[in-house]
């Protein structure tokens, strides 16, 4: 037995393209609006009524740790439906903590569309873990476990508008190139240097693996501690990563290092599935040579989805310093309001540089980056979605290449 035969097996895919992509949509949304949630309760400026039949009893010991849940409900957290209870049972508080008189309806159906089928029972999703507590200097992100789908969903948050959290800015702007090593599980495959490593954006690199400002473990080792506990010993579990703009970055490198990475980790059943929203790029030509092999190995799936208007998936093109080309990652799919283009990294010709250059609508880059009008046009485009499957499309020679159905990676 080989190295590359002794991890878990994640179970075969059955539904839909748009049916595994639209849950990490809302997921992505949910991380956003359950940190501000802590945010505001941590200020004061909500102030939450404990129902009798709510399992957290003393919410204030959250204001000051980092929310593992795993000790309730069996070690699977809190529901859904728990947390919806709790919303609506302080309903008048959300909307003056907020000033929006939908805003519990907003974060509600975010709760129930993340279970992908609105027939679902919102008792059987979890919470498990929310880690923000120290987003001053280090990244934000969720853990979601979907007892009916079999999924564990760790959601990275994207950038924060608030002044505590300019660490976030300072690490999209960090855009030198960092060496990052080769996942064990392909390095073999790989030719000459890119056998030791790879070049990635310093910036995302740091976030995960080398945080020299955060407390305790970097948040690499963090996450997949959390994902053990969520997995909680059963079987059958798929692991999805997912986030939004700079969260999108952090999941793509977090499943390219956890998706190789060795017997250590083999308790992680693969493929990782890494569905990002509006991602920029993260790493140069070598990075995309070693993402393309984890995915031929089958040890990676990846879809990047994004508007086509969207000026934020194009940059940094270049590295800082060393001026190294950045490639993007995976399976594109790019939406507009009238139709989609779904094309792997392998098959990237002069007219994908073309519609990833950064000549875009800059004066409109809130309407076209955030995730409301990706959800509009994911759903405009449903029914077409609905008939595809993501494993499909690897092997659809007019989405990725000949060469990479043959293995021959360059």
């Amino acid at each position: 037995m080989t190295d590359q035969d002794t991890y878990k097996k994640a179970p075969p895919v059955t539904v839909s393209l748009f049916h595994e992509v639209n849950p990490t949509l809302f997921a992505s949304k949910l991380v956003y609006s359950f940190v501000a949630t802590l945010d505001k309760c941590r200020d004061k400026s909500l102030v939450l009524d404990i129902p009798k039949d709510f399992p957290v009893k003393d919410m204030s010991r959250f204001f000051e740790k980092s929310m593992d849940l795993t000790e309730y409900n069996n070690g699977n957290g809190l529901s859904f439906a728990e947390i919806s209870n709790l919303m609506k049972h302080n309903r008048e508080a959300f909307v003056k903590a907020f000033g929006d008189d939908r805003i519990l309806e907003k974060m509600i159906r975010n709760i129930n569309e993340t279970l992908g089928t609105p027939e679902d029972d919102e008792s059987k999703i979890y919470l498990t873990h929310l880690r923000s507590i120290q987003q001053s200097v280090a990244c934000v992100y969720g853990v979601v476990k979907d007892t009916i789908n079999k999924r564990i969903i760790v959601t990275f948050r994207g950038s924060s508008g608030s002044f505590q959290t300019t660490r976030d800015w300072q690490t999209n702007l960090n855009a030198r190139a960092e060496s990052m090593r080769t996942p064990k599980k392909i390095k073999d495959t790989m030719k000459g240097v890119l056998q030791k490593r790879v070049l990635v954006h310093k910036g995302f690199y740091d976030y995960l693996f080398d945080n020299n400002r955060m407390d305790g473990k970097q948040r690499y080792d963090m996450i997949i501690d959390d994902i053990e506990a969520a997995m909680n010993g059963e079987e059958g579990y798929s692991v999805y990563i997912t986030g939004h703009s700079l969260g999108a970055a952090l999941a793509t490198m977090f499943s390219f290092k956890l998706a190789g990475a060795g017997k250590k980790r083999d308790t992680i059943p693969r493929p990782i599935t890494c569905i990002t929203w509006a991602a920029p790029l993260s790493g140069t030509s070598g990075y995309r040579t070693a993402f393309e092999n984890l995915e031929r190995s089958g040890f990676l799936r990846c879809l990047r989805v994004n508007n086509a208007e969207d000026i934020v998936p194009t940059i940094p093109n270049v590295s800082f310093l060393r001026h190294r080309t950045m490639k993007h990652v995976g399976i594109n799919l790019r939406l507009t309001s009238k139709e989609y283009l779904i094309q792997h990294s392998s098959n990237a010709t002069f007219l994908t540089a073309c519609r990833n250059s950064i000549f875009k609508p800059v004066w409109a880059i809130g309407k076209w980056h955030a995730l409301q009008l990706h959800e509009k046009r994911l759903t405009e485009h449903a029914t077409e979605l609905k008939v595809l499957k993501f494993d499909d499309m690897y092997k659809d020679e007019n989405i990725v290449s000949k060469a990479f159905n043959e293995g021959n990676i360059a």
